[in-house]
């Protein structure tokens, strides 16, 4: 049996994770699409203040970016609706966090910290 636990909530929209994949559920409609999947579990997310999309970190870094057609996920799929970053190698991403200028500040477990422009 899987546990499903909610990670955090907006307005509009609320996240969970199950095992490694992180779930939307849009509160309007109650659709629940898979945003996300990490090896060894989603460990930061942050919904955008203005909820244009949602940051995701563990092994690497995923961007939903939360307009429709809200498309499901696909690790080998590219598209407009996320981008991902460090998520070829084994790179453990220790923390996230917006600037005021929408720039995701990632702090990787080696140290290396770096700014990725989202806007």
């Amino acid at each position: 049996m899987s546990y499903i636990a909610k990670i955090t909530e907006s307005i509009h929209y609320e996240v969970y994770k199950e095992y490694e994949a992180v779930l939307l559920k849009i509160k309007s409609s109650e659709r629940i699409v898979i945003i996300g999947d990490f090896y060894g579990d989603v460990e930061k997310v942050i919904i955008s203040p203005k909820e244009e999309y949602c940051i995701m970190a563990g092994c690497g870094v995923i961007v939903y970016y939360l307009k429709e057609p809200f498309a499901p996920y696909d690790y080998k799929k590219k598209t407009g609706q996320w981008k991902e970053w460090y998520r070829t190698g084994d790179i453990w991403i220790e923390s996230v966090m917006l600037d005021r200028n929408n720039h995701l500040v990632v702090k990787m477990e080696n140290g290396n910290i770096s700014k990725i422009k989202l806007i």
